[in-house]
């Protein structure tokens, strides 16, 4: 008995000890993978890791993790050939971009080629209403997505000086949300949810198609992209203890129920 009780005694520190030894993981970048990362924290936590999120852009995710500055980096655009060499990647999701616009707006369809005219300046309206677009900052994913999908700014046509730039997708949404003339572009799921919280905006068709889920799937709906965190080759053990949480059903779960497509 007298040996038994020092070994019980030292049990809750013990405890304690394995308690507070979770493992800090840092995850930097893309607005439209943030809240999916935040919800993600909680399983995170219970395979060990306590998950440390902010937002930025994608170049940001790209930056932080090339420099070391964060484990991953949040990305919700391709890799460029330059980056490649520096990161590896690991899709996590796949999400696709609509045209919204404030609910005021009298039409409930845009073609591509209204889109481009719009965003290259050709046109200010569009059966006789005229519309304000608003356009994302350089360096976020969302950006690049649909620059690249409709060939504006450096992957083609350029684009008209006088857009409305705005960062987060937060900023898209109350932009769109406090006027009655505005366009933009975002991703379908933080425009669902926009759409859910009571926001005045609606998601427009392109060339007649919704961006609906099943559109996507069916491969109707073409504007899409991937969800992607990239991190250096020295993190590649953490990045599978990583994907191994993300690929669970509660994780599947949470990129469904965000409107994404999980690829896990």
């Amino acid at each position: 008995m007298k040996l038994i009780k020092p070994v019980l005694a030292l049990l809750p520190s013990l405890f304690l000890a394995t308690s507070v030894a979770a493992e800090t993981v840092t995850f930097a970048g893309s607005t439209t993978l943030l809240p999916f990362m935040e919800k993600m924290a909680p399983l995170l936590e219970k395979a060990g890791m306590k998950a440390s999120i902010q937002a930025g852009g994608s170049s940001v995710g790209f930056k932080t993790a090339k420099m070391g500055m964060a484990d991953f980096g949040m990305m919700s655009r391709e890799l460029k050939e330059e980056e490649k060499p520096y990161v590896k990647k690991m899709v996590v999701a796949r999400d696709w971009l609509v045209m919204l616009a404030n609910k005021a707006v009298p039409f409930d369809n845009i073609t591509t080629q209204q889109v481009i005219d719009l965003y290259t300046g050709k046109i200010k309206a569009i059966n006789g209403y005229e519309l304000h677009p608003v356009a994302k900052e350089a360096g976020r994913g969302t950006k690049a997505a649909f620059d690249e999908f409709f060939k504006l700014g450096k992957y083609g046509r350029p684009l008209d000086r006088g857009l409305i730039i705005i960062g987060a997708n937060g900023q898209a949404i109350t932009a769109v949300a406090g006027d009655p003339h505005a366009i933009a572009y975002l991703s379908y799921s933080a425009v669902e949810a926009a759409i859910k919280q009571g926001e005045p905006v609606k998601m427009l068709k392109l060339d007649g198609v919704e961006g609906t889920p099943e559109n996507v799937v069916s491969g109707k709906y073409k504007l899409q992209r991937t969800l992607n965190l990239v991190y250096k080759e020295k993190n590649a053990a953490l990045a599978e203890r990583v994907r191994k949480v993300l690929a669970t059903d509660a994780a599947r779960k949470i990129f469904l129920d965000g409107g994404t497509r999980p690829e896990l």
